[in-house]
Formats: C-alpha cells, structure tokens, sequence
C-alpha cells in the first residue's frame, strides 16, 4: 500500500469512529436522560418519558461486576412504554462510592424504595435479582412486579409477580429445570447466555409486556433506536481496527510507538461507542486498581515469554480459576445460609464463603472474557514489531478494561 493510499484509508477510518461516536449516543425519540445521584451514595441513570406525568416507577439493578449501564435496554423500553426508570450502580461498582459487602448490597433495594416513595417494577440480573429476591423476602421491599434476569428467583407465598427471563445458553442455571418452575413465568430467549441476557430484544420485549400489564398501560412498538446504537458501536470499532494496523504505518515514530498506540486507539474507541452498553468511562478512583493490574498482568506475560509460553495461556488460567469458582459454587447451593439485620448491618452465618466465591467467579469470568480481545490487541502490536510490544499493548489494554468491572472491597 501506497503512502497516499495509507492516508486515505487512516482518514476513512477516522471518519468511521467518528460516525460510529455519534450514533452510539441515538436513544429513542421522546425519552429523556439523565445521570443523577438517586440517593447520597446511589449513582443512576434516569431515563423517562418527555411527557408530563405522574408515571409508574422501575427500579433496575444490574448483575456482578456490572453497572447501571447494563440495563440501558431494559431501562429504555421501559420508558418508551410510560415509566419512569432509574437504573442504580450497586455498592463497589460502576461509580458508585461505597464498598462491596453484603450489608451495603442486600439493604440497597429497600433503600432506594424509600427514596423513590415505591416501586411498581424491579428488574435485577444476576446478583441485583439476588438482591431484590432477599430484599423481598426478609426486609420488605415490595414492588408490584418482580422481574429475575438470569437470576431464579423464590419470594414465597406472599411475595409479588415474578417473571423469570433467560437465555438458551445461560451457564449458571440448566432451561430444562427453569421451565419446570411453578412459581413464576418463565421466558427462555433463543439467543442469549447470562452476560447477553441484558441485551436480549427478546427478553426487553417479555419485560415491558410483563410491565405494561402490571399498571395497566398498553404494550408499545418495541424500540428501534438500540439497532442505531448497535451500528455506531460497529462501525467505530471497524475504524479503530483499521486505525491499530494502518496508524503505526502512517511515520517511522509512529512505528517505534505501537506498543503504546495500538491499545490507546481501541480503548477511545470503546470509550466513544460502548457508554450505552457498559462502563467504560474514565474514573479517578479506579487508576489505582488499573495501575496494580498493569504490573501483575504486564509481570505475568514476562514470564510466559521468558518460559516461550503463547500469551493465550493466561486466558486459559483465568478460565480454570472461574471453572473451579463456579464448582465450589455448586457444591455450596444445597446449604443454608442464615441472614440476620440488625439496625446497621447484616451478620451471615452459615458457608458465607459462598458469597465471595459467587464475586472471583464473576471476576474470573469477565476476566476471561476481556483477556480474549486481550490477545488479539498484543498480537496487532507484535505485527511489524516485536514480542514486547505486544506484551505491553496487551498488558494496557487488559488492564484498563479489567480494572473498570471488578468491584471495589475497599
């Protein structure tokens, strides 16, 4: 390729991420969107109808290392039906202040149906349905309709509705014991696994149906403006691609620098397009976290070089370590577990452990699963430069985008 042609195609590529930009921030027409503090130490998405109300309240809480931008879906449809919805960042996650601990995590959801005067529908994935479920059953928290995503949620007898929405593909729990559940409704999407179903158009749709019926408004259009934001998130990650290959080739410093380049042009890219999808926005507090995985990880792919070991292998580690999290995991489900309020915490007796292996499973997993494109981004700086670069592109690329999902203990 020419030097000419190059620019041609770095300036196409620019324009793309741009484009791409642009459309990740369409949401549906008559909605409104705010970010605000829900409570002193609850940061939250608001999103609601432009038109006057009162309307109908959902609360929305996302799973384990998650956030509030998980459920932007769910939270989007929502309000395109008429609700006012505040999806909440948990305790030690997204931004929120406060540390993870099960007194700041199971309390939550009474707490925030205070400050919101009640809740008409919850909707909790994974850890925030866990959450609710305890919530319900033991601290009075009562919407009118509870929803479980990926989370097979039991209220008893006097607990409210409850609709369970899954995916064919979800690891944690089997279909085939979902559908034989007699205490709730359950819908099994063909598409998703546990992390998609927050995204899952067949799930958002079972959803606000559910919703809708529960106040008594009329099912709207299901809503097209995530297809919008879907394209854009496409598109500037093609012209991110095109960028980490064709970048460096543009001037011989810009060649010795694509260690530090090619990592740089994915993560803009993923900061400009994914806001809507996950957190991925700078944030003071977790540079501290970020520059302790930038070590350890940046360490570990030394030693897999000095051992002339491929740098996949550290994927397969971390893929072990949530295997043996997840059987620990299920060895424990059959044992009870006793939970006691008292007037400012929660005393849990019983195999607590099974909490925090619950937390390394889901920190292991996504681990995993970041360390993937991981490789793929080591592997473009090696090209036309050597195993180091590689080493240290991937080493910053995993460790900003890890060090945004794992909570915080602290």
């Amino acid at each position: 390729m020419t030097a000419r042609t190059n620019r041609w195609v770095i300036a196409a590529a620019i324009a793309a991420l741009i484009l791409g930009a642009i459309l990740s921030r369409v949401i549906e027409p008559g909605l409104r969107v705010e970010k605000i503090m829900l409570t002193a130490n609850t940061p939250a998405i608001r999103l609601f109808p432009a038109t006057p109300g009162p309307h109908p309240i959902a609360l929305l809480a996302h799973g384990a290392t998650g956030s509030k931008e998980n459920l932007f879906r769910f939270g989007e449809a929502l309000a395109a039906a008429g609700f006012d919805c505040y999806s909440v960042d948990q305790a030690g996650h997204g931004e929120s202040p406060q540390p993870w601990s099960l007194t700041n995590m199971l309390l939550k959801p009474r707490e925030l149906e205070r400050a919101l005067g009640g809740v008409d529908v919850f909707i909790g994935h994974s850890m925030g349905g866990g959450a609710g479920d305890w919530s319900v059953r033991t601290n009075g928290f009562r919407p009118k309709l509870f929803i479980g995503v990926g989370a097979p949620v039991e209220l008893g007898e006097h607990g409210p509705p409850v609709l369970l929405l899954f995916g064919r593909f979800e690891e944690l729990y089997r279909p085939a014991r979902l559908r034989a559940l007699t205490n709730a409704q359950v819908v099994i999407s063909p598409w998703s696994d546990h992390i998609l179903e927050a995204f899952d158009p067949v799930l958002v749709s079972a959803a606000v149906k559910a919703a809708c019926a529960t106040v008594g408004k009329p099912v709207p259009a299901a809503p097209t403006a995530w297809r919008w934001r879907f394209a854009g998130l496409v598109l500037g990650i093609a012209g991110a691609l095109v960028l980490m290959y064709r970048l460096p080739e543009l001037h011989p410093r810009l060649a010795r620098t694509r260690r530090w380049i090619v990592p740089a042009v994915l993560l803009i890219a993923i900061i400009l397009t994914m806001g809507t999808w996950v957190s991925v926005t700078p944030q003071l507090r977790r540079i501290p976290q970020q520059l302790v995985l930038l070590v350890v990880i940046g360490l570990a792919l030394a030693g897999l070089s000095r051992l002339r070991m491929p740098r996949w292998s550290l994927v397969v580690v971390t893929g072990i370590l949530a295997l043996g999290c997840l059987a620990l995991r299920i060895a424990d489900a059959g044992k009870a577990v006793r939970v006691v309020v008292h007037a400012n915490h929660i005393e849990v007796t019983g195999p607590v452990g099974i909490f925090l292996v619950s937390i390394l499973m889901a920190i292991f997993a996504i681990s995993t699963l970041l360390l993937l494109p991981s490789v793929a981004v080591g592997r473009i700086a090696t090209r036309g430069g050597s195993r180091r670069d590689g080493d240290v592109a991937m080493a910053i690329f995993a460790s900003y985008v890890i060090g945004q999902f794992i909570p915080f203990f602290y």
